[in-house]
């Protein structure tokens, strides 16, 4: 938890991210984007991205690093 992400929206645009919760042996992830709007993302077994629990077609998330390191 704690992480910095970046959430990529379909178009090319980004917005940061930091990730809250992560679920199911860290294959479900809980992230606040800049707006603060919470958002799910799953790990594809097709491509081992993170995309949105809600739609594969949505955005997908790029993890960053830990704060503070």
């Amino acid at each position: 938890m704690g992480a910095r992400a970046r959430i990529a929206h379909f178009g090319g645009s980004f917005e940061h991210g930091i990730v809250l919760a992560v679920h199911e042996e860290g294959r479900r992830l809980e992230v606040r984007g800049e707006a603060g709007e919470v958002r799910e993302f799953v790990l594809s077994p097709a491509t081992a991205r993170f995309v949105d629990a809600s739609s594969p077609h949505g955005p997908r998330l790029e993890l960053l690093g830990v704060r503070g390191q």
